[in-house]
């Protein structure tokens, strides 16, 4: 992977480069994305890739790194450039974890291909003179590998525990924010549940109009304020919504195992993730979605 890491910041340092005329890159097998959700951690991003592209065709490898030169960006590196030019056509500018996906062809070779076709050690030398490292190659060794100079690897072994020293406090921060945000709404719903319980009105309604009560006689819980669950509630689909549509759309988003409809119902629908987590991010991105010129699709948390 280290080979591989160094291929893609010369690519992203060339993309970052203020281009003084637009060019057109040539196909290639790989392609360079960019303006990903730098929050999302990096297996869950992968996955998603590969869940999007893998349609169209074998995807040999999904590099993706979390130091700050090649944060938000990806390489999905495909067998036949022919299945990269039909992907990138077909999935330009599709919005995943809020960002719109913007793709082109990679400019260089990726390790992978290079190997298959045996220049790699020529593309190995050709990405070292661009980088400037030409002092630290060594020939190639009985294995047909390429080393760096001793003195070189404690410099990269540095920097590789900085990046995952990074990234694990970076996943940190994310989990006590959501840990945060869960505890925050449980304190919510269990006072609007005991204000509900007691006065059998929602706080500053208006006219003191309280939800419609249940069997009972107790109110129920506005959609708003239910708590988490692994299970999304689906509202306001066309009737002649169909299920792959659906599936399509929620798939994308990591944790999906399965869409439910309700029999004799249309406009309904009920999806499943693997935990809390991965359905609140599918919500939180898919809620209020445009499905059809006149209905915007509701999403919200099934009730428990």
């Amino acid at each position: 992977m280290a080979e591989v890491e160094m291929t893609l910041a010369s690519e992203a340092d060339t993309a970052s480069a203020p281009a003084q005329t637009e060019t057109v890159v040539a196909s290639s097998p790989t392609l360079y994305i960019k303006n990903l959700n730098e929050k999302i951690k990096l297996e869950v991003l992968k996955k998603s890739l590969r869940s999007i592209f893998g349609q169209y065709g074998d995807i040999l490898d999904i590099v993706a790194h979390s130091n700050i030169r090649m944060r938000g960006q990806a390489f999905v590196i495909f067998e036949d450039k022919d299945v990269a030019t039909k992907a990138m056509a077909e999935v330009q500018g599709f919005p995943l974890y809020g960002r719109q996906m913007v793709i082109q062809h990679s400019k260089r070779k990726s390790d992978i291909h290079a190997k298959k076709d045996g220049e790699f050690e020529e593309h190995y030398k050709k990405r070292m003179l661009r980088k400037g490292l030409t002092s630290h190659l060594q020939p190639m060794d009985d294995t047909g590998a390429i080393g760096f100079a001793n003195e070189f690897k404690p410099k990269k072994r540095q920097a590789m525990l900085l990046a995952k020293h990074q990234q694990k406090a970076q996943e940190q921060r994310l989990l006590e924010e959501q840990q945060q945000l869960l505890q925050q709404q449980q304190q919510q719903i269990a006072q609007q549940t005991s204000y509900l319980h007691h006065h059998g009105a929602v706080p500053g309604a208006v006219g003191g109009a309280g939800p419609v009560p249940a069997a009972g006689g107790v109110p129920m819980i506005p959609d708003e304020y239910l708590p988490r669950n692994s299970i999304l509630f689906l509202q306001n689909l066309p009737h002649n919504t169909a299920e792959s549509q659906l599936v399509s759309l929620f798939q994308q988003y990591p944790g999906f195992k399965e869409l439910r409809t309700v029999p004799g119902k249309s406009g309904i629908a009920f999806v499943e993730y693997d935990n809390e987590y991965y359905s609140a991010a599918a919500k939180t991105a898919l809620a209020d979605y445009q499905i059809d010129p006149e209905h915007k699709m509701k999403v919200t948390f099934a009730r428990k």
